[in-house]
């Protein structure tokens, strides 16, 4: 079989790009392009060590190759940005090589692949962050239909029934997760006005997106952004700051602001730390509608005006933080990732990743917990498929 090469996920679109190069002299081809930083040839790694190095024409981009060799086939994989010139050098240069290049297609997957796997590898291309990717990634490499199998195996042979219990929920624990990989989380930024929330947006989105200006109520609708926060997709809102007006243009977009506020999975709740707390900062922290927040201390490179021990004193997490200088962003942005994915799932765990996956299983866990084991194995064996 002559050697393949296939950009598995949409080059451009996200943070990582997968490149695939299989056949029988895969590893050879792959061990041309790839240069370790560190050790000897690819082809001396065992099966699953992940190599750091650098691929493609010239200097190449830097990259993370992986030996699988699946069902005994040499298959390779290289990990590289997800830029278009940056794939496009690795994969010119495996092409240089040796390799075809053909575009993705089930004869990518693992032999024996079923319906999880072909899902996983058409989500795969549509993949926005690296987390999203290698998650993907390992669906399509058979993660969750091992994990099926070890599940439907005879008691005895396999997991008895309470173990069978615990399996299938934390599956769907990890669903929570998949079911996210492509359309993220929404993160909205709430407060009073002139606390520095559209500078906050601008400097997490890492360009001016959003208008900062000195006058109250610049900010009348919602401005949003995807991006990547902590390897998760992240769709940020940027919205009115909340106060008393008469204003009914303003007043929409307060409306607004509060139902954003309401539906979304994490809240940064932004106060003017130079400021004391005005009323309207107490309101907020109040409300009900914000039930997963982070409240942001905001302006920490001036003079404070109140101690975070003011607010943390009411139970809430509160994170000091300069939108202007940068300073305290990155705790900001780690604490806004354990929040998102407070247990992400481990590399290789099996992951379902479609509302449909979900179901299923909570139809297979209603016939195991009344007692129906064919209902319950017939459920379960409509997840994988063939």
């Amino acid at each position: 079989m002559e050697v393949q090469v296939a950009v598995l996920t949409g080059s451009g679109r996200g943070a990582v790009a997968v490149v695939r190069v299989w056949g029988r002299d895969a590893g050879t081809v792959a061990d041309a392009v790839f240069r370790p930083v560190r050790g000897g040839s690819l082809l001396e790694s065992p099966v699953g060590r992940l190599r750091l190095g650098r691929a493609g024409v010239g200097r190449g981009d830097e990259v993370v190759a992986v030996r699988l060799d699946e069902g005994g086939e040499p298959v390779v994989e290289l990990q590289c940005h997800g830029g278009v010139a940056a794939v496009e050098s690795v994969v010119q240069a495996l092409v240089e090589a040796g390799a075809r290049r053909v575009e993705p297609a089930v004869d990518l997957l693992p032999r024996g692949a079923g319906r999880i796997e072909a899902e996983a590898m058409a989500d795969l291309v549509r993949a926005p962050t690296v987390c999203s990717a290698e998650i993907l990634l390992d669906q399509a490499n058979g993660a969750l239909r091992r994990e099926l199998e070890e599940i439907l195996r005879p008691p005895g042979g396999g997991l008895e029934v309470w173990d069978r219990r615990a399996a299938l929920a934390t599956l769907a624990a990890r669903g929570a997760v998949g079911t996210r990989l492509l359309s993220g989380w929404k993160v909205v930024i709430a407060g009073r006005p002139n606390v520095g929330k559209s500078r906050l947006f601008n400097a997490l989105a890492g360009f001016d997106r959003s208008i900062v200006h000195p006058t109250p109520g610049v900010t009348r609708d919602v401005v949003a952004f995807r991006t990547a926060i902590s390897g998760w997709p992240v769709e940020l809102r940027d919205t009115a700051g909340q106060r008393e007006t008469d204003d009914p243009i303003e007043g929409q977009g307060i409306d607004r602001a509060r139902r954003e506020s309401g539906t979304a999975d994490l809240v940064l709740l932004v106060l003017d730390r130079s400021e004391p707390l005005a009323p309207a900062d107490r309101r907020l922290l109040a409300a009900p509608t914000m039930s997963r927040r982070l409240v942001v201390a905001n302006k920490c490179d001036v003079p404070a005006a109140w101690p975070l021990r003011e607010v943390e004193e009411t139970g809430l997490c509160v994170l000091a933080v300069s939108a202007e200088t940068g300073e305290g962003l990155v705790p900001l942005i780690a604490a806004i990732g354990d929040r998102l994915v407070p247990d992400p799932p481990a590399p290789g765990a099996g992951v379902p990743f479609r509302p449909e996956h979900l179901e299923i299983l909570a139809r297979a866990r209603e016939k195991l917990e009344a007692g129906d084991g064919g209902g319950f194995e017939r459920s379960l064996t409509e997840l994988p498929g063939e």
